[in-house]
């Protein structure tokens, strides 16, 4: 698994010197124009918002201002793709440094957080699998 994370973070560097591109019906006129028309309101930490579903996963743009509690997904597996910004994910035991292009995967019942150290918003492409059809994050002990 370990190998895998590895090569998934090594490909996406690579190709981190443009902002990654997501084909999705309700982003086609961009993630800029999404985000435009669905911003977080005033005091508003994380804003997501479903932008797409299969049988196997939901996709969801998720604009983060400061930072997540610590939590876990029960039954959802997570695929994270940092689409602008940047920050810090603690996962388990580790402190990831995530910025644009990269990607992370997070196992159900894995302990994390996201933090924001940009002075913009991050936003990210995250994937529920299987999809996401009711609240599934339960808080944790962390920071």
């Amino acid at each position: 698994m370990r190998g895998i994370l590895v090569l998934l973070l090594a490909g996406a560097l690579a190709c981190a010197r443009r902002a990654p591109r997501v084909d999705l019906p309700p982003l086609a006129g961009g993630t800029d124009a999404f985000v435009a028309a669905h911003p977080l309101a005033a005091g508003q930490n994380i804003r997501i918002d479903e932008v797409g579903r299969t049988r196997s996963a939901s996709y969801h743009l998720v604009q983060v201002r400061g930072g997540e509690s610590p939590h876990r997904h029960e039954t959802h597996d997570l695929t994270v793709v940092v689409l602008a910004g940047g920050g810090t994910l603690d996962l388990g035991a580790r402190r990831l440094t995530l910025d644009a292009g990269d990607v992370a995967v997070i196992p159900r019942g894995e302990a994390h957080w996201f933090t924001n150290r940009g002075r913009g918003n991050a936003l990210a492409l995250v994937v529920f699998s299987p999809p996401l059809d009711a609240p599934d994050s339960v808080p944790v002990a962390g920071r």
